[in-house]
């Protein structure tokens, strides 16, 4: 009977990346603690596994690659072969068994191997004999073949599957909450209450299977600072910190970019060499801290770096040049250019030098309701702050009405609610404002913005909005309620509009726009100047 193996592909690529990232974490700490042996154990088991596996598969390449780096990794643990001179060529190994599984993941053949495998054989001496101590590895894999199953792997698309359908029995529990206010049954509300106590906690598990720790995404980011370094030639020690705390697997994808640009952005232009830096009474090797932790509402990401820190005369007159600032601007103002696409770099190089980066980095975490902040110390170093939601997926908003519509605000950027006497909200031309704890509050009138009938008010509902140091008034008809929603995507009629961050569904069936507020502050950034003074708000 002819066994068809390609039906056991997929399990074996995802075997297959497991190993190769166990491969590239483990050969960074190897490089570091060379003396490890328990490194260099585990290094060689996933090589010689992934070569059992490839053999099954019958994917030549692989087979022969891992079979090389295996004699190689035996010669080094039998002190037969320096580390030092073959790290980098099992680094460039490990790269090409991705390669490899990227192939293979698109349907296309292995990458031929050859020349690597040659150069992997060059290292070993002709007196060398690879001598495994296979009594020793069978026991292990013997060991490893009684260990129980503790977790399996869940594709991503079922675990937005089981999303869809949790959110679906939401809708549809709203659905049966309108129809309890037309229809009177005695088993009606108990039922729905249990409906929804058994959605909440189905929503709750679904939701905490799509949390990953963040080490999915700070682990790439090793082998990568290594590399850069080494091409830069510069020292560098990244350091790790709450790698394990966990975040929405949507928000990891979203992140690792940004990330990526700021950690190459540090190499590049943060970090000096080593003979700058000891001359700077510094330690030769730089450092690169990666920390996140986590609020009640958000999690924070900070970037820091103990190099120069970042030049503001610079940066201010090349902004000057572009017109971006006047000569006048304070120090915040010409800090902040350096989100607006450009860069001191002398010369254009692989890593950076074009000046997107930041701009990339900054558009990336507003697009997923994030903040970026900088600081820095002349001489000492420069931090980057991002902070963003913990999940995308479930927002509590304040509900409002202007006009016939109803929209839905995050409650995350509400500080206050007002009723506000209609005289005291003043102002000239078409800019109207509160004065607030003794700040002019710019208000925005959404019939206005969105020209609809103006309703007449004795007192006006105000939904004050802030984001960092901006605050505005939202003018609006009524304050409806505080719900959790499911944010869902726009559709393409209304996606170009910049008021609107997503939309959501209640249970009537009917589309509630979510306001973005970002956009919104942006349009009213910071104080507007008035003259002539405005009662206070009550």
């Amino acid at each position: 009977m002819t066994i068809d193996i390609n039906k056991y592909k997929e399990a074996y690529l995802n075997e297959a990346r497991i190993y190769v990232k166990s491969m590239n974490s483990s050969l960074v700490d190897l490089e570091k603690n060379p003396h490890n042996m328990k490194l260099l154990q585990t290094i060689f088991h996933s090589v010689h596994t992934l070569k059992s596996l490839a053999g099954t598969m019958r994917y030549e390449q692989s087979m022969g690659l891992c079979h090389a780096m295996e004699d190689v990794l035996d010669a080094i643990r039998h002190e037969q072969l320096p580390l030092s001179i073959c790290i980098d060529v099992l680094f460039e190994s490990i790269d090409q068994l991705s390669l490899i599984i990227k192939n293979l993941s698109s349907n296309k053949d292995e990458i031929d191997s050859t020349s690597l495998i040659n150069k992997l054989r060059t290292l070993l001496k002709d007196e060398i004999k690879p001598q495994i101590n296979h009594t020793q590895n069978q026991m292990q894999f013997e060991l490893d073949a009684t260990e129980k199953i503790q977790s399996i792997e869940v594709k991503i698309e079922e675990l937005d599957t089981l999303m869809n359908l949790a959110e679906e029995l939401l809708f549809n529990k709203m659905r049966l909450e309108s129809i309890r206010e037309q229809v009177e049954h005695p088993e009606l509300s108990p039922t729905i209450e249990a409906l929804g106590r058994l959605i909440t906690e189905l929503q709750y598990h679904v939701l905490h299977v799509r949390l990953v720790p963040i080490a999915f995404v700070f682990n790439r980011f090793i082998r990568m600072t290594r590399d850069l370094a080494k091409y830069q030639k510069k020292e560098v020690n990244l350091q790790i910190e709450g790698a394990e705390i966990e975040l929405d697997r949507s928000l990891i994808n979203e992140i690792a970019e940004a990330i990526a640009h700021l950690i190459r952005n540090a190499i590049d232009h943060g970090l000096e060499t080593p003979d700058v830096r000891e001359k700077a009474n510094k330690p030769a090797q730089g450092t690169i801290w990666l920390k996140v932790y986590r609020t009640k509402e958000s999690a924070k990401i900070e970037i820091s770096d103990d190099g120069a820190g970042i030049n503001l005369e610079a940066i201010k007159e090349i902004a000057i040049k572009k017109h971006l600032i006047n000569a006048d601007a304070d120090d915040t103002t010409v800090l902040n250019t350096i989100f607006s696409g450009i860069s001191t770099a002398k010369s254009v190089t692989e890593i950076s030098g074009r000046g997107l980066g930041l701009s990339i980095v900054k558009s990336k975490i507003e697009s997923i309701h994030g903040t970026l902040q900088v600081n820095f110390t002349p001489g000492k170093g420069t931090t980057f702050i991002i902070e963003i939601p913990l999940t995308l997926a479930i927002i509590k908003t304040l509900f409002v009405k202007s006009g016939n519509e109803i929209y839905a605000i995050p409650t995350e950027y509400v500080e206050r609610l007002l009723m506000v006497e209609n005289e005291n909200i003043q102002g000239l031309m078409k800019d109207k404002a509160i004065i607030f704890e003794d700040n002019n509050i710019p208000v925005i009138q959404l019939h206005q913005l969105f020209h609809q009938k103006k309703s007449l008010f004795i007192k006006q509902p105000i939904v004050i909005i802030c984001k960092g140091n901006i605050r505005v008034g939202l003018a609006v008809d009524h304050l409806i309620e505080t719900k959790e929603v499911i944010i869902k995507p726009l559709n393409r009629s209304i996606s170009d509009n910049k008021y609107f961050s997503g939309a959501t569904l209640i249970g009537s069936g009917q589309m509630i726009l979510i306001l973005d507020v970002a956009y919104l502050l942006q349009l009213r950034k910071g104080n507007i100047p008035l003259s002539g003074g405005l009662a206070n708000a009550t």
